[in-house]
């Protein structure tokens, strides 16, 4: 009879080492949270939302109440219904909110630090963005132009056959 090698083998749930790097990656999590909410709290003495405007964004506080309520990479429905309106009653935006949650939750998927959290989210909380009508004015002297520049083409092309 001919020797035959099994395709299966069977290994332990979890190895040692499995155990060693969970651990590892807890603490640095732990680390990072604690370095967000040192961050923000040294922003202020007490947080009310009368304070709000004196911190520089809303959105770094939403940050470090969601980085707190994450279990690993995911936030369970009831924090994040609780986070959106908690982010709400601090004048975010429903759809800024869930920008700030995803850009969180991703860096938390990611294992990179909390600590420089402020550069993803300055184009989130950018301020004095323009409604889109800033551009308005040249819009409307481009159109005026092109008609004007119709206009003339077709009359002189009228005066010319006549």
């Amino acid at each position: 009879m001919s020797s035959t090698h099994p395709n299966l083998t069977l290994v332990p749930a979890f190895a040692p080492e499995d155990a060693r790097v969970r651990a590892t990656r807890q603490l640095a999590e732990t680390r990072r949270r604690i370095a967000l909410e040192n961050r923000l709290a040294s922003s202020s003495s007490h947080l009310d939302t009368s304070d709000l405007e004196e911190i520089a964004s809303p959105h770094l506080i939403l940050a470090g109440r969601i980085a707190a309520s994450l279990d690993g990479a995911v936030l369970p429905p009831e924090r994040r219904q609780d986070l959106l309106r908690f982010s709400k009653s601090i004048g975010v935006r429903e759809f800024d909110a869930s920008l700030v949650i995803a850009v969180i939750q991703d860096r938390a998927r990611r294992g990179e630090s909390m600590d420089d959290i402020v550069g993803p989210l300055e184009i989130i909380a950018a301020r004095g963005r323009s409604s889109g009508l800033g551009n308005l004015g040249f819009v409307t002297l481009g159109a005026g132009l092109g008609i004007a520049i119709g206009l003339a083409t077709l009359l002189v092309q009228w005066l010319t056959q006549a």
